[in-house]
């Protein structure tokens, strides 16, 4: 049994050692392999047709020439510290190509003492699959770094493009607006002559030297100056709201409350309004996207008696505000709720509601240049109009809006 169990473990680890994955070779004090298991003579015959066994392993790293030169130095350097007790662990990843593949190696040398002589353990282990895979994950982060690189660049210039058009973009709206407002108070005086001579024709002659057909004339004259007067002045309303207006904090109920008791509401009409959360607007232009809202609501309510509310509240993130005006008038067909918003678009006829068909695009322009958004949502009874306003505390950042679906 004694015996047994002395020669047993020897021999175990003699076939542990050939069992293992690396090439493995034991060195003595003065570089000279001792011992190498299976693996290390498979891979030496492969490459150079010998084991190595009795060589001295220094000096063959030593004369090594070529690429592998300052990996083999770097190895025999570190079995130098090891052996002279300079190191306790001495470790190298480097290159081992064949004709046919690309090779990774670590290698690894720890010491051992045996009778009081020092001994190394010199072990290169294939590392291929796991270096491939670093090199791989190296290669797609440099790849994507690249790219966001270039998105980057590729985003600055197109910010420095867009601040530039939208630099040239208000240049052109200013000066659009200053030759609207020019243009139409140019307009108006001629308007006006036009206007006060018909009204003279009309009082003077009518019925005396002009006949009745003349009398017609003049009337549609005068109606047509007055149409003419009204479209100047809503189209110098346009060319207001397209200027960046000065913002502040307003509590928009008393500008509603202010708009409706301007306008002349028909016997048994109901006009309400929710708390509303405070924004940060500018009051003028704020007061013509209610004053335009409540004129439609007035202009194409029904038969029955009109209803029209206001509510408002916070959205999610709490930057901005959408409010929803309710009416029970004629409404809109769903086709329709985006032609609405251009200007000189007219779902009816003149005679029928009158207006130019502006009153809806200063709308849009006004919550645009808030930096909101404005839709319509078509009810069985009525419409609802939607918009968006900066909250009390966030300045508006104005951009095209997105219309929903």
């Amino acid at each position: 049994m004694d015996a047994v169990s002395t020669t047993a473990p020897v021999r175990f680890v003699a076939a542990a050692f050939d069992a293992l994955a690396a090439n493995v070779a034991i060195l003595d004090d003065q570089g000279t392999i001792l011992a190498v298991n299976e693996a290390w003579r498979r891979f030496a015959q492969a490459n150079s047709g010998e084991s190595g066994k009795g060589s001295n392993y220094l000096k063959v790293c030593d004369a090594t020439q070529g690429e592998d030169r300052a990996d083999a130095q770097r190895i025999a350097a570190g079995i130098r510290a090891v052996l002279e007790g300079r190191e306790t662990l001495f470790e190298l990843e480097y290159p081992c190509h064949s004709p046919h593949e690309d090779r990774y190696f670590m290698a690894r040398v720890t010491p051992f003492t045996q009778d009081d002589r020092r001994y190394a353990v010199v072990a290169h282990e294939n590392i291929t699959r796991r270096k491939s895979a670093e090199l791989e994950v190296l290669r797609l982060a440099r790849e994507l770094e690249a790219r966001v690189e270039a998105r980057t660049r590729e985003l600055e210039d197109s910010r420095a493009v867009l601040a530039q058009r939208n630099a040239q973009l208000e240049d052109r709206n200013q000066a659009l607006a200053q030759f609207a407002y020019v243009a139409s108070h140019d307009l108006q005086e001629p308007l006006r002559t036009l206007g006060a001579y018909a009204d003279i024709l009309r009082h003077r002659y009518a019925g005396k030297v002009l006949d009745e057909r003349a009398d017609t004339y003049l009337l549609r004259i005068t109606e047509q100056v007055s149409r003419a007067r009204q479209l100047v002045r809503d189209i110098l309303t346009l060319s207001n709201v397209a200027v960046q207006p000065p913002m502040q904090p307003l509590n928009l109920g008393d500008l509603w409350d202010e708009a409706v008791r301007g306008l002349p509401w028909p016997p048994q009409a109901q006009v309400t309004r929710a708390e509303l959360p405070r924004v940060h607007v500018n009051p003028a232009q704020a007061r013509q996207l209610l004053q335009n809202l409540l004129g439609n609501a007035l202009k194409f309510r029904a038969a029955r008696p009109l209803r029209v509310h206001l509510s408002g509240e916070l959205t999610a993130d709490g930057t901005q505000v959408q409010f929803t005006l309710r009416d029970n008038g004629i409404g809109i067909a769903p086709q329709h709720t985006e032609k609405v918003f251009v200007m000189f678009q007219r779902l009816h006829t003149r005679a029928v509601t009158g207006g130019n068909g502006i009153g809806l695009a200063v709308c849009r322009k006004v919550v645009e240049r808030h930096g909101g958004r404005i839709w319509l949502d078509p009810q069985e009874e009525g419409l609802q109009v939607h918009f968006t306003l900066p909250a009390e505390g966030h300045a508006p950042h104005p951009e095209v809006p997105v219309t929903p679906e």
